[in-house]
């Protein structure tokens, strides 16, 4: 409807403009040829309509499942976009949950070897403390065999049976 008014308008801005004296109206055939104008229409609306109404619904149709398409597509990109969000979120809590039970498992762990050693350093220690106190023993008793042994050699001491017992006694019950 617009193109028509549009062309009307084109059409009489050419007319007035296309002489510089001022034109009667009643020496052109303009009437004539609107009236010829409008019969070619209805003529080519007649014989032509069906097909061209035929023709527009199609387009529309081929036009309207393209935007169905287009908007099935979208809403499945739509879809596919929330669901990888969700994924993404899912897989950021379970990597942060990941990320805090190696931090407690390896505090754990540390704490566990810790005790390990300390138990570890304190056995070593006793062990090295009775090993060190058998040997003060053994050595104590290889000086005093030592002794013993150089005195009934020489018989420098000479012990009565009395001294003797009590010395006997004194290292059999300490």
């Amino acid at each position: 409807m617009e193109r028509v008014l549009v062309g009307v308008l084109a059409l009489g801005a050419l007319c007035w403009a296309s002489g510089g004296e001022a034109m009667d109206i009643s020496q052109t055939d303009i009437v004539e040829r609107v009236l010829n104008f409008i019969l070619f229409m209805g003529i080519l609306w007649y014989a032509m309509g069906g097909a061209l109404k035929k023709m527009l619904l199609q387009r529309r149709a081929r036009i309207s499942e393209k935007l169905s398409s287009l908007q099935e597509e979208r809403q499945a990109i739509k879809e596919e976009k929330e669901q990888a969000l969700r994924s993404l979120e899912e897989a950021k809590q379970k990597a942060s949950q990941i990320l805090s039970n190696a931090k407690q498992e390896a505090y754990l762990l540390t704490q566990k070897h810790e005790q390990l050693s300390k138990i570890a350093i304190e056995k070593l220690i006793k062990n090295h403390q009775s090993l060190m106190d058998k040997e003060e023993v053994k050595v104590q008793q290889e000086v005093i065999d030592e002794v013993l042994e150089e005195l009934f050699k020489s018989k420098q001491a000479h012990f009565n049976l009395p001294t003797y017992m009590h010395l006997l006694h004194q290292r059999v019950i300490p």
